[in-house]
């Protein structure tokens, strides 16, 4: 038996915040991108079960366009495919799926616990559908049979009560347990995993994103990436010599080129709007932003230790006009040549 196991979608997400509207757009794409290639992968490696763990779409925005652009994708999938609904796109009266007709190979589940039996492979598929954004249900008297294969499906925070938390006792009982709602991949038991988030969907969401592919056969369990990009969380220094373009080039070396980053900018410089400044100008990436967390210094924050200009600056007079004469001279050399 050959399982997908995916989630967290979140087809038709809109990005608020300081995102151009290009960028998100290419980010809502992507995400339909990913998902044929998983369709696409389902396909070639002859999957028997795809299932969907919750947050497939963001109710808000999903229309039945993209519903019928789901559902294209849906019937070309020789597995069975199997969703549950979670807190963002909840199975409420309004729910787009309720209204359309579905492809055979697809099965929704509802808001109270059921299973799908497929006989031939001895298997049943529990899974349960929030109806509201938070959702709570009590599985203790829930018991499976044991004579199955028993695989569940559940969009569920272990941490947070208004998220379906789930009782380990019940949680060990399946021989599978596939869990949305966490955008990390991980494991939770020796049957329970998080398959996270399909993409990156925003700077929390750091490292590789994809699906779980299971083949009990072959003894593989697998995490495989479907991500075109990252979501990069950059921490710059600035030392105390960097010229501009020393610090362009250094974060520019560390940008690759389909990413998206946050760069934060920490150090010393009395020039902190003006790097920040610059680099807007002259970084090339598919999109940063900078957080600019320099701390402002002045000249006297510098200190020249070339030993003929210091034998140069001691040759003044401690008299009123020969320092003023001296703290000109030293501000001209720290700003041309320490080019500070």
């Amino acid at each position: 038996m050959k399982i997908i196991h995916t989630g967290d979608l979140h087809l038709k997400k809109f990005y608020r915040g300081s995102l151009p509207l290009e960028i998100s757009n290419k980010l809502m794409e992507d995400t339909w991108r990913a998902f044929k290639d998983v369709a696409d992968f389902s396909n070639e490696v002859n999957a028997d079960i795809f299932l969907i763990a919750g947050d497939l779409f963001e109710r808000e925005f999903f229309n039945l366009k993209d519903l019928e652009r789901f559902l294209d994708l849906i019937k070309d999938i020789t597995a069975k495919v199997f969703i549950v609904f979670g807190n963002h796109d909840y199975l409420s009266s309004d729910n787009l799926f309720l209204k359309v007709d579905l492809p055979e190979n697809l099965y929704i589940f509802k808001s109270e616990l059921d299973f799908f039996e497929l006989k031939e492979l001895n298997t049943r598929i529990y899974g349960i559908s929030y109806d509201n954004y938070s959702f709570k249900k009590d599985f203790t008297n829930v018991k499976l049979d044991k004579n199955f294969i028993n695989i569940g499906l559940f969009h569920s925070d272990l941490k947070d009560e208004r998220y379906l938390p789930l009782d380990e006792s019940f949680m060990r009982d399946f021989n599978y347990l596939a869990l949305g709602h966490i955008h990390k991949r991980g494991k939770v038991l020796d049957n329970a995993y998080y398959c996270g988030s399909l993409i990156p969907l925003s700077f929390k969401d750091e490292g590789d994103r994809g699906i779980i592919f299971l083949d009990d056969e072959k003894k593989i369990f697998e995490y495989k990436n479907f991500s075109k990009r990252k979501f990069v969380n950059l921490e710059v220094k600035i030392e105390d010599d960097m010229t501009f373009y020393e610090i362009l080039k250094n974060i520019q070396e560390k940008i690759e080129e389909d990413n998206l980053y946050r760069i934060t900018l920490r150090g010393r410089s009395i020039h902190k709007m003006e790097i920040e400044s610059f680099l807007r100008e002259n970084l090339s990436a598919f999109y940063f932003e900078i957080i600019n967390e320099i701390v402002e210094g002045s000249l006297h924050d510098f200190e020249i230790k070339d030993k003929y200009i210091l034998d140069f600056l001691h040759t003044f007079s401690e008299s009123k006009l020969e320092r003023e004469a001296m703290e000109m001279s030293k501000n001209y050399i720290l700003e041309q040549y320490y080019d500070i």
